[in-house]
């Protein structure tokens, strides 16, 4: 028990108190021989102190004179004491009466003051409501004469919300008749922040309402949050995957946190936009979910990992490792993405029962069968055209896409990021398609849509500083938002603070990964600090990757040619050598140039003046005859497979190059051409070619 000497009396403990005292005082005045003038005498000083001190309290009237009459009371008490004697019956009678009048007078008075209080606070909140009902309405008033101003529709405002952090408010409108809809109103965002003469920076965000009928108008009237760094939460509790990944703030102050359980992620940002800060956001979100095994794919050093394993290490190396498994050179990627697809497949139907029993069509992760994401910092290095080049990360990057395409319900999956949404970085279409959250990091309009798509509206505008982005979850509108920031020293705590939340894999996908799982850790002191980096071998780095031959055992076609021409085997392997040549030259053709019409005619008469000769395949002079190319066909159907989202023209390269690999592949501009004539499709995006809906259906 604890007294707090602070507190002042109540109607029950002043009474006693000041009874108490009383009679303290006049047993000793009246041992002393004092006279009786002498009680009346003290209790006016203390009567003049009481009423001073009260009034500089801001004491009320009835107060001061409750304790005037105390005083006066206790003053009249004390000298008939003096007289009698403070132990006489009448005497203590008397102050018993007193001391139970006072207390039956505080409370009263106490309580007086508390329905004062409580109606002065209802008059204070009724004042506060109509203020505030005043500003709503003039504020639904100025809003819905901006809405027809700018858009020409009669919106009825029927609510409007103050942010709690102040900055911006929200307003719910609803459309006229008419068959509108909130995207009508989404194209008029920018004209409306015009009209309202919105500071720089500051924008008007519209997303779905109610209904079909109705929006919602975000208004940032400051950049209270958007534009400003907001630190990464100080909350480390444990967390599950089946909960959102913390992220950012929205405009309105509402956290970025989508359900990833089921989601792919692309996040594409250029330089200092905040890619990197971002993916430290993402394994800070892991790090604290108690079923989730974090692994890291980057080729530039395993930089992203760096800063988490060092404060790991530094801190004693406590619990487990904060990423789990770190592919820092294409051999460590083609092992962690085979492993993971191994363990993809074996969880499938080894985890079958699991998922009867959960009644669920998705594998129920826990810490004794964590889900697997893997972080990939910087995707071009795997899926640009010229890493496509390099078999090893083709490979890798082609294992990691049938991850995306098959581990969903296992919970095995793949976030990543990119310096650009460009085709040239996310050639592979796939990986587009089926990431269910993309987030764009301060770049321009055309890579904003082309990640995005063209209906979001998202500008530059809407990220006005590093931090600052976009994201779409699934088909939802794409929202701005700012992303929290991360230091070292944050994530020191965070490392530290969750250390005992990290799961083991579970015995059936380590048998499933094999030995690279076992063995990931070799050759990894550097990245703890203990050991310097590998040297890069730059003679090799620098070195181009030879396209691999058409067969087995090939040599240099124009070797012997000073020799009499062969016959029957060995002229047939001249002539596929020949081919091969000849493909190769026009790739190199076409990746500087169009394409020479007369390559062929130039092949033959040097394939025929040495003894060989060349017959054009059937199908080729078929075409030809027909006044068409065999492989215009063969796009349309890549273009058809791609779906209704679409397909780039170097996806379509790629994509002809694995399947029909005797072809020779056309250029990319010969693909635009054939395709922009080509009256059965269409472009639903920039630079994406899709078959029409209705030619789709007939073909």
């Amino acid at each position: 028990m604890q007294i707090d000497w602070e507190s002042g009396h109540g109607p029950l403990t002043a009474p006693i108190s000041a009874a108490g005292s009383a009679l303290a005082a006049a047993y000793a005045a009246n041992a002393a021989g004092a006279a009786p003038w002498w009680g009346a005498a003290v209790a006016g000083a203390g009567l003049v102190g009481s009423h001073i001190a009260g009034r500089q309290s801001g004491a009320g009237r009835s107060e001061l004179v409750l304790r005037a009459a105390a005083w006066v009371g206790a003053g009249t008490w004390c000298s008939w004491a003096l007289v009698d004697g403070p132990w006489t019956t009448n005497c203590l009678a008397a102050l018993a009466t007193g001391a139970a009048a006072l207390g039956t007078a505080m409370a009263g008075n106490r309580a007086a003051r508390r329905r004062a209080a409580a109606a002065q606070a209802g008059e204070d909140g009724a004042a506060a409501y109509d203020g505030t009902v005043r500003q709503h309405r003039a504020l639904a008033q100025e809003w819905a004469a901006r809405f027809e101003r700018v858009s020409g529709l009669a919106v009825q405002v029927i609510g409007i919300e103050l942010w709690e952090h102040g900055g911006g408010f929200t307003i719910e409108g609803r459309l006229p008749a008419g068959g509108y809809t909130w995207r009508d109103m989404l194209r008029c965002a920018d004209g409306l922040a015009g009209d309202a003469r919105l500071q720089t920076g500051c924008t008007i965000e519209i997303t779905e309402g109610a209904d079909r009928g109705s929006f919602l108008a975000n208004v940032e009237t400051s950049n209270a949050v958007v534009g400003e760094a907001t630190m990464y939460p100080d909350d480390y509790s444990p967390r599950s995957y089946n909960d959102g990944l913390q992220m950012g703030v929205h405009r309105d102050g509402s956290e970025v946190d989508p359900v990833c359980r089921e989601l792919c992620a692309i996040a594409a940002a250029r330089r200092g936009a905040g890619k990197t800060n971002l993916m430290h956001v993402w394994l800070a979100g892991q790090m604290r979910m108690v079923d989730v095994l974090s692994w890291v794919i980057d080729l530039n050093g395993g930089g992203i990992a760096l800063p988490w394993l060092r404060a790991w290490h530094n801190a004693g190396r406590p619990g487990r490792p904060p990423i789990d498994w770190v592919a820092d050179t294409p051999e460590r990627v083609l092992a962690m993405a085979g492993a993971l697809l191994r363990i993809a497949k074996a969880r499938k139907p080894g985890y079958a029962n699991l998922q009867i029993e959960a009644d669920d069509d998705k594998l129920p992760v826990s810490p004794e069968v964590p889900a697997i994401i893997v972080n990939g910092d910087e995707i071009a290095e795997l899926y640009s055209t010229k890493a496509r080049k390099n078999p090893t990360l083709r490979k890798a990057g082609d294992l990691l896409l049938q991850v995306v395409e098959l581990a969903r319900a296992v919970a095995c999956n793949v976030m990543m990021t990119a310096l650009r949404a460009t085709g040239d970085v996310l050639e592979e279409p796939q990986l587009v398609v089926q990431s269910g959250l993309k987030i764009a990091m301060q770049s321009d309009e055309r890579e904003l849509n082309y990640l995005m798509g063209w209906a979001d509206k998202i500008s530059p505008q809407d990220m006005p500083t590093p931090g600052t982005g976009a994201i779409k979850v699934l088909d939802r509108p794409a929202r701005p938002f700012q992303a929290y920031r991360l230091v070292p020293s944050l994530i020191a705590q965070i490392v530290t603070a969750t250390a005992e939340y990290r799961p083991i894999l579970d015995e059936l996908s380590r048998r499933a990964a094999g030995e690279a799982y076992e063995q990931r850790w070799d050759g990894t002191e550097h990245m703890f600090g203990l050991a310097p980096a590998p040297a890069v071998d730059q003679a090799a780095a620098e070195q181009p990757v030879e396209e691999r031959p058409v067969r087995e055992g090939w040599t240099d076609p124009t070797a012997g040619w000073d020799k009499p021409a062969d016959t029957g085997a060995a002229a047939e392997d001249a002539i596929a050598d020949a081919d091969a040549t000849l493909r190769r030259i026009r790739g190199q053709i076409e990746d500087s140039t169009s394409r020479d019409p007369d390559l062929d005619a130039q092949a033959r008469a040097i394939f025929e003046a040495n003894g060989l000769a060349y017959t054009r395949p059937a199908s080729l002079d078929d075409a030809q005859a027909a006044g068409s190319d065999p492989r215009e066909q063969l796009v349309f159907e890549v273009v058809l497979k791609a779906g209704p989202d679409g397909i780039g023209p170097e996806a379509i390269r790629d994509a002809i190059a694995r399947l029909h690999p005797d072809v020779q592949v056309p250029h990319a501009a010969t693909i635009g051409r054939w395709l922009g004539a080509d009256p059965r499709v269409h472009k639903p995006r920039y630079g994406r070619y899709a078959v029409r809906p209705d030619e789709g259906t007939s073909t």
